[in-house]
């Protein structure tokens, strides 16, 4: 039963994007072009994701929309015989919007949307292990009601910020399934929702007004999948498959924790470096029930991980900044159940980017490149059942718009 342990793992990731396992980083061009690096000084409405207590700086009404485009190329060099293919996944888009309003003098609500775990996965018919994988797509949507509390008065240059995640999430497989020279198919589809939360704080020492603290903590998120299994194969073969009909399995987006320190040597130049764990072992197996009321267990065995971020920003007049950032993002995939379902690798980012803003309104740009890297399998039988190296790379580009209105 193979077939079906392998299927459903994009439950357990999806394609490579911008950072690494399934979970994506850029909903604010802004924040991409300091590598991310905001937990200490995020203001506006993005803040929802990045660090919720952030909305509590925001003025009147504001909004802040945008989207982000990654194209992200994964590649497989066979150690059989050294022959390397790629994915054909086209490129991806992925939104962030955000609005908040001052409800009271010290009081900030907000809703965001985005969408930061998932991402869409292609092999071409040149690739070896499409028994594994032929195409896969996974999607959560973040919708998050939020609101931040200025504490100024009573701790001075204390914010504080809560958030409730609603997450609807869809997944969809197809892969082949090969029996001597005939091929069959699976076509999965699911689907899911979860709730979780968010919390974060911002601290400015009065007695040190050039220096800025953050601390974020977003809650794991159990999603249970319900979804449709569909089952080809030419007539011979058809018996040695399950039925079609329903298929389920569960997942839990990990909790992360994330801390930050920014520095302003000079009233232009922002200087912030940022640490995210996340914990990635709660992916430790893959479940699923299958339409007979079996159960299949496959090991996933995903380690907790230290996302290391850095990022500075100049102001170079009233109206004009530019950034610039760097991220060390390290896999949490272990060699043993490194596949094509989601080939991953320690990952080292530049980005690079820009705001300008005139009035009321505001536009950001920003662009990450991931650098070139790869990983290889374990060499333990059957673990993985392909062997060889896994590669990525990724390029991101990101436009945002933002409106503030009233005070």
């Amino acid at each position: 039963m193979r077939v079906l342990t392998t299927a459903f793992f994009l439950c357990a990731g999806a394609s490579v994007a911008s950072g690494n396992a399934f979970v994506l980083n850029d909903f604010s061009a802004k924040a991409t072009g300091r590598g991310d690096a905001t937990i200490a000084t995020t203001s506006d409405g993005s803040s929802i994701c990045y660090n919720v207590a952030g909305i509590a700086g925001t003025r009147g009404t504001t909004f802040y929309v945008g989207g982000t485009v990654i194209r992200a190329v994964g590649s497989f060099k066979d150690a059989r015989d050294g022959r390397t293919t790629e994915t054909e996944s086209p490129p991806a888009i992925t939104p962030g919007i955000y609005f908040t309003h001052r409800l009271l003098d010290n009081v900030v609500v907000g809703l965001g949307f985005h969408t930061p775990f998932g991402s869409r996965l292609v092999w071409g018919d040149d690739s070896p292990s499409l028994d594994e994988v032929r195409e896969q797509a996974l999607r959560t949507y973040f919708i998050t009601p939020a609101i931040g509390v200025d504490l100024d008065k009573q701790i001075p240059g204390l914010r504080l910020g809560v958030g409730v995640d609603l997450v609807p999430a869809t997944v969809q497989l197809q892969q082949d399934i090969f029996f001597g020279d005939a091929v069959g198919s699976a076509k999965l589809g699911g689907n899911a929702f979860g709730i979780g939360g968010r919390v974060g704080v911002t601290y400015v020492p009065k007695a040190a007004p050039r220096l800025s603290f953050g601390a974020i903590w977003r809650s794991k998120i159990k999603l249970d999948f319900e979804g449709d299994g569909d089952f080809d194969a030419p007539a011979p073969y058809r018996p040695q498959l399950p039925r079609d009909g329903a298929i389920k399995t569960s997942i839990t987006l990990p909790q992360s924790i994330g801390v930050g320190m920014a520095v302003r040597p000079r009233k232009d130049i922002e200087v912030e470096a940022n640490a995210m764990w996340m914990a990635w072992s709660a992916v430790d197996k893959l479940e699923i029930t299958l339409p007979n009321d079996s159960v299949t267990v496959s090991p996933r065995d995903y380690e907790d991980r230290v996302t290391v971020r850095l990022g500075a920003e100049y102001t170079a007049t009233e109206k004009l900044s530019l950034r610039a950032g760097y991220m060390y993002d390290p896999t949490p995939i272990p060699s043993t159940t490194l596949t094509a379902a989601l080939p991953d690798a320690n990952r080292h980012d530049v980005t690079v980017g820009m705001g300008y803003k005139f009035g009321n309104y505001g536009v950001d740009l920003g662009f990450l490149w991931v650098i070139p890297s790869t990983k290889d399998t374990s060499d333990e039988p059957n673990m993985p059942n392909y062997k060889g190296q896994y590669g990525v790379e990724v390029h991101v580009a990101a436009l945002s718009f933002s409106g503030q209105f009233g005070e």
